[in-house]
C-alpha cells in the first residue's frame, strides 16, 4: 500500500529517529547552498538512497524497495540493516550542515519487519532546487 504524507501530516512528528533527527533546525529554503554541500559530501550509496527518496517526496518507502530500486537488489545483508548502514553515510554531512537528517524513518509495526523512510515535501524541494542550481 502506497502512503503519501502531506506537509502537515502529524505522522512526521511520530518518526523513530533519535540522534540527528532532533535538536538541529529542519532544512528550509534558506539552505540551498548548505544542501548542495550536503549532497556533495554524501557517501555514494547514501546518495543513491537519498536521490530515490527525493524523487518520491512525502511517500513512505519500505527498506526492501530502497534495496531493490536504489541499491541494485538484495544481497546477503538483511534489507533493514543494509539501508540503515548505508544511511550512516549521511552522518558526517549532517553534522557539517548544522541541520537534522533530511529524512524521517519509522520502525516496523509489531508483527512486521523493516523500517520505512520518507522525505518531507518541503525538504525535498530544498534539495531538488539545490541540484538545479548546481
Amino acid at each position: 500500500m502506497t502512503v503519501y504524507l502531506t506537509e502537515a501530516d502529524p505522522r512526521w512528528a511520530e518518526h523513530s529517529g533519535e540522534e540527528g533527527h532532533h535538536g538541529a533546525p529542519e532544512w528550509g529554503p534558506e539552505d540551498l547552498d548548505r544542501a548542495a554541500v550536503f549532497l556533495a559530501e554524501l557517501a555514494p550509496q547514501a546518495g543513491q538512497v537519498f536521490q530515490y527518496l527525493l524523487r518520491n517526496p512525502g511517500r513512505t518507502i519500505h527498506c526492501t524497495e530502497l534495496v531493490d530500486k536504489a541499491l541494485g537488489g538484495p544481497n546477503e545483508v538483511d534489507p533493514a540493516r543494509r539501508v540503515a548502514g548505508v544511511l550512516s553515510g549521511m552522518s558526517k554531512p549532517r553534522t557539517n550542515s548544522g541541520r537534522r537528517y533530511p529524512f524521517h524513518w519509522w520502525e516496523a509495526p509489531e508483527g512486521s519487519t523493516g523500517a520505512t523512510y520518507a522525505v518531507r515535501p518541503s525538504v525535498a524541494a530544498v534539495f531538488l532546487a539545490a541540484q538545479l542550481g548546481q
